[in-house]
């Protein structure tokens, strides 16, 4: 009752905040807009999102070795439905279930987490890059441009600590050792175990040759989203330039972060056209950049992911045992919707985890 209860939760705020923003950006200018844009530029842009996600599934394998490039692309796809149809981010954890019970190997859900946060530091490093470069390009009021700057150091400190981690493994194992002393032994053997198993997620990422080739496909990847952005936003307004959909990038995938509303409807799509509006977009063209973007990667993940989902047989994977089950054949695919499916799994999976 209580998951129910903040799925509803986030659907509602999810669409206060639509209304709002077509009441404050006049429905009418933004919905010519986005009716008028041009379709080839658009779908351009589509091509360029899918060829990014396409390389995503790529990535992964470079640390998780354990991976086909199918089974990398299909759990890449089921995380971000998940966190699409589901609040909190909880797509994070169905992604981690489905990699464990997918893999053979002592690597369970918690390494899984690990690995899958490891990915959204190098995310965040990248991106962090990108948007001191475009508020190096783009005049950004100073309020909002330090926002940038605040949390471009975050995945700055997030990203030493991933290397420190990696690199230091038995000193940070020791200082958990010693700290989960002053708990009860119940909780002291759980707290290790969970360390020694989140630490283990960062591992494969330890030698110098994966780091880099990690760090070199995020910078494609993000690349590529770069010119995706860009079509997206010259199919609504001719004024667009490559620096504003650098900033468009970075502001959309940073707001997206937040963990208010499924897929972030709402707060990227509020967040997004404060900076751009900032930059000199128009406001109705401004907003109707950052819908049909938000949109088309929003209907993409979520179809493509939801597809996997159910022809995979991972929402019959049992919480219990879940390397055991991934050896059986998958069960298919019931009547149930996509969402009712991935909201009862992920409410288990995600207790199980706390």
């Amino acid at each position: 009752m209580k998951r129910l209860a903040k799925f509803a939760a986030s659907l509602v705020l999810a669409g206060l905040l639509l209304f709002a923003l077509l009441r404050h950006f006049n429905a009418g200018e933004t919905m010519a807009s986005v009716r008028q844009a041009h379709l080839g530029l658009l779908m351009v842009g589509l091509t360029l999102m899918v060829a990014a996600y396409l390389l995503r599934g790529a990535r992964w394998q470079i640390w998780e070795r354990s991976l086909g490039y199918w089974d990398s692309l299909r759990l890449i796809l089921i995380g971000f439905m998940g966190n699409n149809i589901l609040p909190g981010r909880l797509g994070e954890i169905l992604r981690a279930h489905c990699a464990a019970a997918q893999t053979e190997g002592d690597r369970g859900r918690t390494a899984f987490l690990a690995s899958i946060a490891a990915e959204r530091i190098l995310d965040g490093l990248i991106l962090s890059v990108f948007g001191l470069v475009a508020i190096g390009l783009v005049h950004v009021d100073r309020r909002l441009a330090g926002v940038l700057i605040l949390v471009s150091c975050a995945f700055a400190g997030l990203t030493s600590g991933l290397v420190l981690g990696t690199r230091h493994q038995h000193a940070v194992r020791s200082i958990i050792s010693t700290a989960s002393r002053w708990f009860p032994r119940r909780v002291n053997a759980f707290a290790q175990e969970k360390a020694a198993q989140f630490l283990d997620g960062f591992l494969p990422l330890g030698t110098l040759p994966r780091m880099v080739g990690a760090l070199a496909a995020t910078f494609v990847i993000w690349a590529i989203e770069v010119a995706s952005y860009y079509c997206f936003g010259l199919a609504v307004w001719g004024g667009m330039s490559v620096r504003t959909a650098l900033l468009f990038l970075v502001v959309v995938n940073f707001a997206s972060l937040i963990p208010l509303t499924m897929g972030g409807i709402g707060t990227i799509d509020a967040a997004g056209p404060l900076f751009l509006i900032s930059s000199g977009v128009t406001p109705h063209i401004a907003l109707a950049m950052v819908l049909l973007q938000h949109a088309g990667q929003y209907l993409f993940t979520t179809i493509s992911g939801g597809t996997v989902y159910l022809a995979g047989g991972f929402h019959r994977l049992p919480l219990a045992r879940p390397k055991t089950a991934a050896r059986r054949r998958p069960a298919p695919a019931t009547g149930l919707s996509v969402v009712e499916q991935t909201h009862s799994g992920v409410g288990q999976v995600s207790a199980s985890v706390d």
